[in-house]
């Protein structure tokens, strides 16, 4: 039997765990391994790329890659299969700055590992056996001059790295622009706790979404309060939640809302779990910035 609510120890742990300087180190050690395992990828895709190469800029007979072995084309199927799951990991390493970075952080090292791996791949592509024409495969027969396609395959180790470097350029504003988006949105959260009114509410309705972020569900649930005027009002959020306190029907909930603007959504936030089983007034324990409305 404890003596404490074990909500109330788990969110002071993940607090004390996030603030650790060895928590920074990590993520960036994490990403590192995940940007490597990409290299590898982006070398291994350039194997796999190679022959088919060979076949748009020579005839047949010329389709003979220095990379024609069953285990040096496997690398970039196994790299893509590891990196992929690392970066399912690292997304759910990465929840503290928000869903949205956190989701797509893990392209940016997956997109520059690819772009590097290309590049590094770039001496090691198969020379055609001639430029600008296909050669015949039986002596004396007639050449064929290269068509489009056989020129954009030629060019295909320069340009096919600047595509990715593009996709990183992408994914790096997106990135950005959804981390100032959550902070924002953090803001806002601590303008209406410092400002809103704060009353106490009660789940209605908790569904989850299907969707998991490190093993944890996310739930769309329902909360009925009454502001100000004695209304009956329903706020629906959603938010991520370990298995073991996913929120139920007639589990507790406090509410903070702009009393100016009760029926306002993007004014109102929802606190469960330790926060609801405190009185109204005192102060709270502030939770992952996921798991507030």
């Amino acid at each position: 039997m404890s003596t404490s609510d074990p909500r109330v120890d788990r969110a002071e742990r993940q607090a004390r765990a996030a603030a650790r300087p060895g928590t920074t180190l990590l993520l960036v050690l994490l990403g590192a391994v995940h940007a490597a395992v990409w290299v590898a990828a982006g070398f291994g895709i350039g194997i796999l790329l190679d022959t088919f190469r060979l076949m748009t800029v020579n005839q047949v007979g010329g389709w003979t890659s220095g990379f024609d072995g069953a285990d040096s084309q496997l690398l970039g199927v196994a790299a893509i299969c590891v990196g992929s799951v690392l970066g399912v990991f690292l997304t759910g390493r990465l929840g503290r700055v928000g869903l949205g970075a956190a989701m797509i952080i893990p392209f940016c090292t997956a997109f520059l590992g690819i772009a590097l791996g290309l590049v590094l791949f770039i001496p090691s592509w198969t020379s055609p056996d001639a430029i600008g024409e296909k050669v015949a495969f039986i002596d004396g027969g007639a050449s064929e001059p290269w068509t489009s396609d056989a020129w954009i395959a030629y060019y295909l180790p320069y340009w096919l790295p600047v595509v990715f470097a593009v996709l990183l350029l992408l994914a790096v504003v997106a990135a950005l622009a959804a981390t100032r988006a959550t902070r924002r949105r953090l803001g806002r959260m601590q303008d209406i706790e410092a400002r809103g009114t704060r009353v106490p509410g009660v789940v209605t309705e908790a569904i989850a979404t299907g969707t998991e972020i490190q093993g944890m569900p996310r739930i769309e649930f329902t909360v009925r309060f009454s502001d100000t005027a004695g209304t009956d009002r329903w706020v629906t959020k959603k938010a991520v939640f370990p298995r073991a306190s996913t929120p139920r029907a007639g589990d507790p909930a406090v509410v903070w809302f702009d009393a100016r603007a009760p029926h306002d959504e993007s004014k109102i936030m929802v606190g469960l779990g330790p926060e609801a089983a405190q009185p109204t007034g005192s102060s709270t324990v502030l939770p992952r910035a996921d798991q507030r409305g």
